[in-house]
């Protein structure tokens, strides 16, 4: 019996895995440490496929809930992310979670890269300015985020809805539309102020997007 063999050449691909930013907020729970470990595992495979394979996350470092999380425990925002950054790598280092490079959102050389796409979005006419309206605790000198204002449903009437969407009549609105609305930060009753924003283009990408999503690259479940 003849026996015939196909050799198939192997294809060395270059590949950048990541995993969601941790936020920088608390310790890693069981939630983040199940897609690491997953991460982790696929690099792992790709290495003993023998692919050129780089594994980086970071500390997602910036928001309002950070800065709010530091002041009660007397810290500064540096401080308090520098130390939850140290126990995120030891609970990652605790599972043999090994990145090549496990590194931050606040730090220079992500302001360096942030500030030279957004340069080159600007440059080529992709960015937009406008005045969006918001609620502003004056106690604690905030704009507030949806989930620091709560009130009453503009549509059903239900009380203690955040300032996004209900959850008793599955109603999206404004937070400026809640009804008798309170900072959940300070208790007080939040006033109506203009804000100036940067806005992406994203419908001047509409071409560009539907042929690159059409092109194959994409899997279709991601679609």
């Amino acid at each position: 019996m003849a026996v015939s063999h196909l050799e198939t050449e192997t294809v060395t691909r270059s590949i950048l895995v990541t995993s969601a930013l941790p936020y920088a907020n608390g310790p890693i729970h069981l939630g983040h440490m199940l897609e690491h470990v997953q991460s982790d595992i696929f690099v792992r495979f790709q290495r003993m496929q023998g692919h050129e394979t780089y594994f980086v996350c970071a500390d997602d470092t910036h928001g309002t809930g950070i800065m709010l999380h530091a002041e009660a425990q007397g810290m500064t925002p540096e401080a308090h992310i520098d130390a939850v950054a140290s126990d995120h790598r030891a609970d990652f280092s605790d599972f043999m979670i090994s990145y090549d490079c496990y590194h931050s959102t606040h730090s220079p050389e992500n302001q360096a890269l942030s500030e030279s796409i957004y340069l080159a979005l600007k440059s080529a006419g992709s960015i937009r300015k406008a005045s969006v309206a918001q609620l502003y605790d004056e106690e604690k000198s905030l704009f507030l985020a949806d989930r620091f204002v709560q009130g009453t449903c503009p549509k059903c009437g239900a009380t203690d809805q955040y300032g996004d969407n209900c959850d008793q009549c599955s109603a999206t609105y404004a937070a400026t539309d809640l009804i008798e609305p309170k900072s959940t930060l300070s208790g007080s009753t939040p006033v109506v102020r203009d804000s100036d924003h940067i806005f992406f283009k994203l419908s001047d990408q509409t071409n560009f997007l539907r042929e690159w999503t059409t092109s194959g690259t994409l899997q279709e479940a991601v679609k």
